[in-house]
């Protein structure tokens, strides 16, 4: 991730379903969120899809958060070198929303060559009864992974700590060219984790731009992510696709 996107169409599907996720799950005492900030690119143009009224025509998911498209649009009119993704955790607060946004002491960019130090060091009290997102630049690893990628070790690393109480979400992007988007859906990504990580196939939703995986410990909590799941893509029917989950669930 990269200060410059915040505050995009594409923050607006990812916040709003977090915020949707933790007003549910009464368990989840917490909004974790785990950056893998790379820094400031002026080449890239990413960040710049912002027109809001447009988004909510095309019935975009998070289109429906009137609160968090206004929290959101302020930071198309900030310089894409000034923007700052942890501001997000003042929205949350003042949705009565407990944050816990980590940061590496003395570090402030994700370092290919310092993952273990950077996962190491997350507070165990920031896995507990949390909503864990892992939020990489691109997503998960790849045949040459760079800092923009999240290994497969860590996501094991970070689902062996969490407790049976948390979920443990995962940005993944989308590749520009459209035929290799094959093997960013399952069954590619998702029997990579079920294999390496979970044993059971991961829950997931994409808005064939993005996509998140939803890892979890115990069924109980797995059964509520189905159900709110299942009831988002009713909301953006046109937009949203879901896998793992049994679309009957009401």
């Amino acid at each position: 991730m990269k200060n410059q996107y915040f505050g995009d169409i594409r923050d607006l599907f990812k916040y709003d379903l977090i915020q949707r996720i933790l007003k549910e799950i009464s368990s989840l005492q917490k909004f974790t969120f785990i950056p893998m900030l790379t820094k400031y690119d002026p080449k890239r143009g990413d960040g710049n899809k912002r027109d809001f009224a447009r988004a909510k025509k095309d019935g975009r998911p998070g289109t429906n958060n009137e609160r968090l498209i206004g929290f959101l649009k302020k930071y198309g009119e900030i310089d894409k070198d000034k923007r700052d993704f942890t501001k997000i955790g003042n929205y949350f607060k003042s949705e009565g929303i407990k944050v816990r946004i980590y940061k590496d002491k003395g570090h402030e960019y994700f370092e290919h060559k310092a993952r273990d130090r950077y996962f190491k060091n997350i507070p165990g009290e920031y896995l507990h009864k949390s909503l864990v997102f892992a939020d990489p630049d691109i997503g998960l690893e790849v045949k040459n992974s760079t800092e923009k990628h999240l290994l497969y070790p860590k996501v094991r690393e970070l689902y062996d700590r969490m407790d049976e109480g948390s979920i443990l979400m995962i940005y993944q992007h989308f590749p520009r060219a459209r035929n290799k988007h094959k093997e960013y859906l399952p069954p590619g990504r998702s029997n990579k984790l079920k294999n390496e990580v979970t044993g059971d196939l991961p829950l997931y939703m994409s808005d064939n731009e993005i996509f998140f995986l939803f890892l979890t410990r115990n069924g109980k909590v797995k059964n509520q992510l189905k159900k709110i799941i299942s009831k988002y893509k009713r909301d953006y029917q046109k937009r949203i696709v879901i896998g793992n989950v049994d679309q009957n669930v009401t």
